[in-house]
């Protein structure tokens, strides 16, 4: 395989490698998600996929020998954006951008694997692809990728309900809370471990007030930390809990549930008013893969 052979099956590669990339980060989200403003630079996820389709179209005019070339700078602004006129028609559904850029990518990996090799000129429309359909193309699906990590979606509301078990989970918690604290010294991660394991993901994150834990380990090593207080004072006789228990659930508009917690302690240092909380998870594939916590203001007196 000569050198020139060798770089045209390897930018080959990177187009199929991303029309995968493309799929997978789009997979799961609704036509709403997608057009929620502020998502990337271009504003919302589908801005971003008809500039990738209008790119897409314009490098197979390039590289299609039966098509007139194309000024190589016409596919961009000067701050990097593809020229409102050739941008694709933003009220398609994300489906058929999609559709429309899987059409145009193969077709581009076509002429590119069809293409002999052909001095200078052939070098220049390599380089150029490689800018547009690579390079600049897997800086747009960091943007939505990075917008996927910080919104946790991709699952609607109804297949979320299905798959989670957030009642399964819940009541574990109630009956931890039922525990014979004054029986032994508990090792509250451990027992975390032992009880939720089988819940929460090994890498989930979980928001703690202004603290964040990152994996099932270091997540349950905080709860331990925040709870060894009240826990020493259950094992010492100085308090008791007398009552434990979800007060509301439901779920939002992402699919994530929510559950607000009420809980009473009893004992020498207690003021028997209840201490409130809530819980905001998400789950996949019956497991919790991020989770909130939030102080709640005391119900009055």
């Amino acid at each position: 395989m000569t050198p020139k052979e060798f770089q045209k099956s390897n930018l080959a590669f990177d187009l199929r490698k991303g029309k995968k990339r493309l799929e997978d980060a789009l997979r799961g989200l609704s036509d709403e998600q997608c057009a929620r403003a502020g998502a990337t630079r271009s504003g919302s996820v589908a801005d971003l996929l008809s500039e990738i389709v209008s790119g897409e179209f314009l490098v197979l005019m390039e590289v299609s020998d039966r098509l007139p070339g194309l000024p190589m700078n016409l596919v961009t602004n000067a701050d990097g954006r593809t020229p409102t006129a050739l941008r694709a028609e933003k009220d398609k559904s994300v489906e058929s951008l999609l559709a429309e850029f899987s059409v145009l990518r193969s077709a581009v990996i076509r002429r590119i694997e069809d293409r002999k090799p052909q001095a200078a000129k052939c070098d220049t429309k390599h380089d150029y692809v490689a800018d547009v359909c690579v390079t600049r193309f897997n800086e747009q699906i960091d943007e939505i990728e990075r917008w996927r990590s910080s919104e946790i979606v991709g699952f609607s509301a109804a297949r979320l309900s299905t798959e989670a078990r957030e009642t399964e989970l819940n009541q574990a918690i109630v009956e931890l809370s039922r525990e014979d604290f004054l029986a032994g010294n508990f090792d509250l991660k451990s027992l975390f471990s032992v009880l939720f394991d089988r819940f929460y993901s090994e890498d989930f994150v979980l928001w703690l007030g202004t603290s964040e834990a990152n994996g099932r380990t270091a997540a349950f090593q905080r709860m331990a930390d925040v709870l060894e207080p009240i826990n020493s004072l259950l094992e010492m006789g100085l308090a008791s809990i007398v009552s434990f228990r979800p007060t509301e659930r439901e779920q939002d508009n992402e699919g994530n549930f929510i559950t607000d917690w009420e809980t009473v302690l009893g004992g020498t240092y207690s003021t028997g008013r209840p201490v409130c909380w809530r819980t905001v998870r998400a789950w996949k594939s019956q497991m919790v893969i991020a989770e909130r916590i939030e102080d709640l203001a005391s119900p009055p007196p």
